[in-house]
């Protein structure tokens, strides 16, 4: 993944193309690898500074951008690759199928693996970073002394660059704008054009990519090259045949490189399949092949050679790439694999084993020189960052070590010439050739199926076009001109005589015999030669095959016919043995069930019988005492609200004494722990008195049409009320582990709250009463919730305690009904008094989670009106429980609506309430002053109440207490 990253790119014709040559040797020990040496030759440092379009720059740009945390993006002042000019030349950062920050992960990875320190990888990423900065340096030229000059116009990225390698801004800007000639006595600083500044920028950045990239192989050479001298197999990966649109000086060394392979390529497998043939004295007449040892010699011979033309121009300081041209047109303008351009073009055109390529010469003489001048190895020797000084010192101790080689190989004194890289690549490639040639080669040529990089789609011209340049169908011509099936003698015999029935020879004097029948029993010409191994024509060896794989047939036909006879008798056995096993099962399954249906049978007829004794019992003990001497049992079967029995909780005696009256009856005291059902003599009073009852209230609610009010601001929940889950609450208070309880709890009721003492455990019991109990509905429901919140308006701490056990017998209630009623104490709750500022964001949360049906926005607004007002400071708790109307409205979820009269007669009407402020001790009820600046009086409240009259009583409160307190008081 690290040589990856760092020396592959998207192409046009590749989307992960390699962009360097790699020479891999792994050793191998007792058949075990036990190291392993990488040799890379000639990277493409030209792609760190310029891309075709649709092309990317080396991964390990767009890697770090994608895959460095936000704080190390912003150490090294990195942005988006579209911002960097030596990214986004290309027009394409991006490649479909590929994740850029999980290949980064994986790089960081494998640099652990390989040992490299937190300091190294942030060096290595400081210098990466610098030359993405170094290529957003901009110059703006000016005239200075009659001579345009450069400077730069972004300060900002000469000193970002200088701070990251931890040089001198100032040097910096010189090394890229000033041409340092040394003398004798001094220094001479020249400035430099435009064009020649923003060349020697690039030089900075692919010195600085391409140091990087070799100190990179060394690191994994040296952690892995062997201890010892072992066997090893060698692996060459190298780039292929290019011909791009634009063709440089890469392309050129690189289909040379090419070149010089496919030459290796025809000299071992052509020869050598010529030389096989003398060797096994088998009559062969030379095929003759293409050689393209001229094309190399067009390139590469001396002293004429293209690359040996501009070696020599290189050396010249007054050359330039016109000159090279006209050079290499001079010497080889008669050469059929060379073209001079028709037009006056900068270009050549030389024909290559793989076809016509045109090479552009632009900065051909630039990339070839390729030497790091003497100020700017200084300028980064002297770095504070030790990778960066490391690189360039042992370059400069390189560059002293072949001065020194050329100064002793001398016998006199000359000035020394730096090897180009031209040079370099010559003496690398013959070396890599002298290696492969001590090594018996394989050859692996990868054929690509079309140019469209898609997936399933083969086209036939591509792919027969690379066959043809890569020499696959010579080699085929040559092998069906000779003899391709190549059998050894041993082989031969086990093979194709024996299968063929054919006696095997005895002696050695009888093979030619049996290679003379062959002859005759397959015609003249395909006579094989009896040397170590058996030379045949394709067409000797289908016929043989043929033979074979007749005999094999029969062979097989005979095995299947014993083998089949085998296994159907072995199959007829198991059957039968099958067979008689099911049977007996068969007949026992039917006894069985035969024997189930008589029983049944006679259990049906005894509970018949047992049925019709029970009955005529029950009707002679009815007739003789009546129906009032059965004694009265205790329901087994709950009602639909109940969950579990909760008929044996305590209720207080002045809670039975207002259940009985509204009942209308008396209930003994014994009798308390029964369900709130009255007996059958006192069900005639009971109706009675539930008649009066409604026909007092027939008029107090009724219906009214929905009065016009003024648009209520939206209510928004707190945007951190997903930090307050009920669970976090339960944790805190309750002495349950896990959460809240699942269900209501009847046999322990109060064993979710923490250190419950006396009224807290009988409100809890009254809580599941009020939500449980089959008997309690109409007035007795309304009597028995009251109840309730008022205990909780009387003792301020028992307010939290009543919401959180009312959510707690809600919450995960499988009892539709009885969650409808515990939701409706709830909201009853909230209308008399708020939760504490430390429980309402809670309450809130589990409201809004989990309410049942409409009451969701009956409580929400409750709760928040509640908050909102208690962070002013207002008062929160009311006076008396909630009224008929706020019980009524609260259980259709409906709004309503009082009729209010002012004493001048004016604004006489309805005065409208949102079902959500229903008795809120916060909401557009609660006061006198709400009123009066309803009515348009907004300069304050004093001096102004509310009065009720019922009947010939007038009932009046003061400009701080609650409307709906009247209503209450009054009821």
């Amino acid at each position: 993944p690290l040589l990856e990253s760092f020396g592959n790119a998207k192409t046009v014709r590749n989307d992960n193309s390699s962009r360097f040559g790699k020479f891999v040797e792994i050793f191998l020990e007792d058949g075990l690898i036990c190291g392993a040496i990488t040799s890379q030759y000639l990277l493409e440092k030209s792609r760190v500074v310029f891309q075709a379009k649709t092309e990317r720059n080396y991964h390990i740009f767009y890697e770090m951008l994608a895959g460095l945390p936000s704080q190390q993006r912003q150490r090294y002042c990195l942005q988006g690759a579209e911002t960097y000019y030596y990214l986004n030349q290309g027009g394409n950062c991006e490649i479909p199928g590929k994740d850029d920050a999980e290949d980064f992960r994986r790089l960081l990875n494998t640099m652990e693996v390989l040992n490299f320190s937190v300091d190294e990888q942030n060096s290595i990423f400081r210098i990466l970073s610098s030359v993405l900065h170094l290529g957003n340096v901009y110059f703006e030229k000016y005239e200075t002394d009659c001579q345009e000059v450069a400077t730069v116009v972004s300060a900002t990225e000469i000193r970002t660059v200088a701070e990251l390698l931890q040089v001198s801004p100032e040097g910096l800007q010189k090394a890229i704008t000033f041409k340092v000639t040394e003398t004798q006595r001094e220094k001479i600083f020249t400035p430099l054009t435009v064009e020649s500044a923003v060349d020697a920028r690039d030089a900075i950045a692919k010195t600085l990519y391409s140091l990087l990239f070799g100190w990179l192989t060394d690191r994994i050479n040296k952690l892995v090259y062997p201890r010892q001298e072992a066997l090893s197999i060698a692996i060459l990966d190298i780039y292929g045949f290019e011909d791009l649109n634009f063709n440089s000086f890469e392309q050129l060394c690189i289909n040379y490189a090419n070149e010089y392979l496919q030459f290796f390529f025809n000299r071992i497998v052509f020869q050598e399949e010529q030389e096989e043939y003398i060797r096994e004295q088998i009559e062969w007449k030379e095929i003759p092949f293409s050689d393209n040892q001229p094309c190399i010699d067009l390139i590469s011979q001396k002293p004429y050679g293209i690359l040996r033309i501009l070696d020599d121009q290189s050396c010249f300081p007054q050359a330039t790439d016109h000159t090279f041209l006209q050079k290499c047109h001079y010497h080889h303008g008669t050469n059929p694999l060379y073209t001079k351009p028709k037009m006056p073009l900068p270009e050549f055109t030389i024909k290559h084993y793989a076809g016509k390529v045109t090479y552009q010469v632009h900065k051909f003489l630039d990339k070839n020189y390729d030497q790091v001048r003497q100020d700017v190895l200084d300028l980064f020797i002297s770095s504070r960052t030790k990778v960066v000084a490391n690189l360039f010192f042992g370059h400069a101790q390189v560059m002293a070590r072949q001065r020194s080689l050329i100064r002793r190989s001398s016998t006199r004194t000359r000035r020394y010439k730096a090897p180009t890289v031209a040079a370099r690549f010559q003496q690398s490639l013959l070396e890599l050739v002298e290696k492969m040639e001590r090594c018996n080669p394989f050859f692996v040529r990868c054929i690509k199926p079309n140019n469209k990089k898609e997936p399933g789609l083969f086209e036939a011209d591509v792919v027969r076009t690379q066959l043809r340049y890569s020499g696959i169908l010579e080699t085929i011509r040559i092998r069906k001109e000779g003899f391709p099936i190549r059998i050894p003698f041993l082989v031969f015999i086990d093979r194709c005589l024996g299968a063929a029935a054919w006696a095997l020879p005895s002696q050695r004097g009888e093979t030619t015999e049996i290679v003379g029948v062959l002859g005759a029993a397959f015609g003249p010409g395909s006579r094989p030669h009896p040397c170590s191994q058996l030379f045949l024509k394709e067409q000797l060896y289908q016929a043989l095959e043929s033979k074979r794989a007749r005999a094999h047939h029969l062979a097989a036909l005979t095995l299947q016919r014993y083998a089949r006879t085998f296994f159907i008798k072995r199959r007829f056995r198991s059957l039968r043995r099958k067979i008689i096993l099911l049977q007996s099962r068969a007949r026992g399954y039917l006894a069985r069930q035969r024997y189930r249906r008589m029983r049944h049978t006679l259990i049906k007829f005894r509970s018949l019988v047992h049925i019709y004794v029970n009955r005529r019992r029950y009707l002679k003990v009815r007739d003789q005492h009546g129906e009032r001497c059965i004694p009265v049992l205790r329901r087994q079967e709950l009602t639909r609200r109940e969950v579990v029995d909760v008929t044996h909780l305590e209720i207080p005696a002045e809670l039975m004494g207002l259940l009985e009256a509204a009942a209308g009856e008396a209930v003994p005291h014994g009798h308390r722990s029964q369900p709130l059902v009255p007996p059958p003599e006192g069900r005639a009073v009971a109706s009675r008195c539930a008649a009066a009852a409604r026909e007092v209230n027939a008029g107090c609610v009724v219906l009214v049409p929905p009065p016009a009010l003024q648009p209520e601001p939206q209510l928004t929940l707190p945007l951190d009320i997903n930090d307050y889950p009920m669970a976090k609450y339960v944790r805190g208070h309750f002495q349950l582990v896990g959460g809240m309880a699942q269900g209501p709890s009847a046999q322990c009721p109060a064993r979710s709250v923490p250190r419950v003492r006396g009224r807290t455990r009988l409100s809890l019991w009254q809580i599941l009463r009020f939500m449980g109990d089959p008997g309690l509905g109409g007035l007795q429901e309304t009597l028995f919730g009251n109840y309730i919140v008022q205990k909780g308006l009387s003792v301020p701490g028992l307010r939290d305690e009543l919401l959180a056990q009312a959510a707690n017998q809600v919450w995960r209630n499988t009892n539709v009904n009885n969650e409808e009623r515990g939701w409706l104490l709830l909201a009853t709750c909230l209308s008399a008094f708020p939760p504490s500022a430390a429980f309402d964001k809670y309450l809130l949360k589990f409201v809004s989670d989990y309410a049942f049906a409409g009451y969701k926005p009956v409580c929400q607004r409750k709760l928040m009106h509640a908050m909102a007002h208690s962070q002013l400071g207002a008062a929160a708790a009311r006076t008396f429980p909630p009224s008929l109307l706020e019980w009524t409205a609260n259980r259709q979820q409906a709004s309503m609506a009082l009729d209010l009269h002012c004493f001048n007669g004016a604004g006489s009407g309805h005065w409208g309430v949102v079902p959500a402020r229903v008795g809120c001790p916060s909401g557009a009820c609660a006061h006198p002053w709400h009123l009066a600046v309803g009515r348009g009086l907004a300069e304050g409240w004093r001096g102004w109440s509310v009065a009720m009259k019922a009947g010939a009583q007038w009932a009046e409160l003061a400009g701080h207490d609650y409307v709906l307190d009247l209503v209450s008081d009054l009821e």
